[in-house]
């Protein structure tokens, strides 16, 4: 059996505004000693939004880190790759230009974006592992040619995985198109047509126009049905409808999905093995995730920052924490019917993290 972790965790108070957060941020980074991981290019990987969306972490936070390494000798970038879904993250371009938007420039955070799997989703390396799942996993090929990284994790509930957090911003945030393919190629949604009113509001938001009315289908007008072959498995429109009229199987492919996605965030760790970092913030903790774009209210009272050097252990005190201080846990206030911590049990069989930890909090 494995050492636990030590964790650390800065408290904030509740609301905290973005100086605040920013502060606390620097404090666990300093506390965890990630300056000692920093090396050369350093890639600050994070959340920048959806359009329309509000939860992600404030651009203040983003330049506590940008300044922290720096101050350890690196030079910071900002990253994150593109999505499978439409939107304005499906291509680096219009990803820059959102980050941008959301007040992420050069002047406020001190550092460039750069989309690490290049135009669209292509620029990939390929990483042994020999999972349960994967032989090897397809990443972004600039996040690994980074010298070292940080990666700025933001607690959410996930329509999908029950937990997003530090595991699935790094076996998701950081795969590339084929990657992400891959973590989604199991998960298979269908339309339940009793539910169904025919909105099409998941229409416009399938990125491989896999929905289309259903053939032979009484009503005026027909449900939707979706094309399993032409499906990529993205799960837009799960979030995309309104009446709870698509559906998958919640245990068995979210399961699967959750272990593709640590087996990914493996892929990378092991190439930064010594050279990442990890803080997470558990504030403003949201049903969905920042992929949203949406304003969301709050599940519970803001916690702090969790910063280490094990992923597994710090999503494991987050979830630990959220239901300490809300009674329940996160998937109960979310996504009842996901169990969010297959990913930590994957990661930990796999030799992602462990799951036990010393959580060791920062004075006051």
């Amino acid at each position: 059996m494995s050492d636990p972790a030590v964790v650390h965790l800065v408290t904030t108070v509740e609301r905290a505004d973005p100086a605040e957060l920013a502060e606390a941020g620097r404090r666990a980074f300093r506390a965890a000693g990630l300056g000692t991981r920093v090396r050369g290019l350093t890639a600050v990987k994070s959340h920048f939004g959806e359009e329309g969306g509000q939860g992600f972490l404030p651009p203040p936070v983003i330049r506590a880190v940008v300044d922290e390494v720096r101050s350890a000798g690196g030079t910071p970038f900002l990253t994150d790759t593109t999505t499978l879904y439409t939107g304005k993250r499906a291509q680096a371009v219009d990803y820059a230009a959102l980050v941008h938007a959301h007040g992420f420039t050069f002047e406020a955070v001190g550092a460039p974006f750069v989309a690490a799997d290049g135009l669209v989703g292509a620029n990939e390396t390929e990483v042994r592992i020999d999972g349960v799942h994967h032989r090897t996993v397809a990443l972004a090929a600039d996040a690994l040619r980074a010298g070292s990284a940080v990666i700025v994790s933001h607690v959410t509930g996930h329509l999908a995985c029950g937990l997003g957090a530090t595991v699935k911003n790094l076996g998701m945030g950081l795969a590339s198109r084929r990657g992400k393919l891959r973590q989604h190629s199991t998960l298979r949604p269908h339309v339940d047509p009793d539910a169904c009113t025919a909105c099409e509001q998941c229409l416009p938001n399938c990125p491989t126009g896999a929905i289309a009315p259903a053939k032979g289908r009484r009503g005026t007008p027909p449900p939707m049905a979706i094309d399993s072959a032409r499906c990529s498995g993205c799960g837009e429109c799960l979030a995309s409808c309104r009446d709870d009229a698509i559906r998958f199987d919640w245990k068995a492919e979210s399961r699967t999905l959750q272990e593709s996605m640590a087996e990914h965030a493996l892929g990378y760790c092991r190439r930064m093995a010594g050279r990442i970092g990890f803080l997470t913030f558990a504030t403003h903790v949201t049903k969905d995730c920042d992929c949203m774009g949406k304003r969301q209210k709050p599940l519970c009272a803001d916690i702090g920052v969790l910063a280490g050097t094990d992923p597994v252990a710090i999503d494991q005190a987050a979830l630990d924490l959220v239901r300490r201080h809300a009674g329940r846990g996160l998937e109960a206030m979310s996504y009842p019917r996901l169990d969010g911590s297959f990913q930590l049990d994957h990661g930990e069989r796999i030799g992602l993290g462990t799951r036990s930890y010393q959580l060791v909090k920062a004075a006051e």
